[in-house]
């Protein structure tokens, strides 16, 4: 569960600093003219230029907290699953040795016949779980680009009618003016384009 959440948080920042960088390329893209004089020498070295704090905005996203929380309803599921196939197993194979111990098996096919049908079910039980540890992972994966989709289509958008040069991640960076810090009007953007 962790690594999930690390996972997420980190996909979501590289998807975040995505966004940001593309809109710096954007401006870096744009061929400037020669500046004239000082003065415009100073104001095209001038950049404008936001952050957002890629933790507190998973935390406080909505859309990223039921994301998290059906990903954990689906592994406490599995895991209710995997725990009810073992101790089904584990009731075969006390069986075995209880037949075994009383002298049910009246030949030796009759008990290999058991352990056959331990071993099938156990077998099937492991790709069982493999498909359905595969099935979650997957859904992991499609969840967290929905996240990360919905992240940078709002940034891209609220960016256009602030009109930064970019927006970078604090994880990006080592001390930034908190005064350049928008993380609370993309938390509430956020929510508010998901409640819509």
């Amino acid at each position: 569960m962790k690594k999930l959440s690390v996972t997420v948080k980190t996909l979501t920042a590289c998807a975040l600093l995505a966004a940001a960088t593309s809109c710096a390329d954007k401006a870096a893209q744009t061929p400037a003219a020669a500046p004239a004089s000082s003065e415009q020498a100073a104001a095209a070295t001038a950049i404008n230029i936001r952050y957002i704090d890629a933790d507190s905005v998973i935390s406080a996203y909505k859309l990223a907290q039921q994301l998290f929380e059906e990903q954990q309803r689906e592994m406490n599921s599995l895991q209710q699953w995997h725990e009810s196939k073992q101790r089904e197993l584990q009731s075969l194979a006390n069986n075995i040795q209880q037949k075994q111990q009383n002298n049910v098996y009246l030949s030796q096919a009759s008990m290999q016949s058991d352990i056959d049908n331990l071993q099938k079910k156990s077998n099937q039980a492991e790709q069982d779980f493999a498909t359905r540890q595969q099935r979650l992972a997957n859904a992991a994966v499609a969840a967290q680009q929905r996240l990360n989709d919905s992240i940078q289509a709002f940034v891209r958008d609220y960016n256009a009618t602030r009109g930064y040069d970019a927006i970078l991640l604090r994880e990006a960076g080592v001390y930034f003016n908190p005064a350049l810090n928008i993380t609370q009007e993309v938390i509430e953007g956020l929510n508010a384009r998901l409640a819509e």
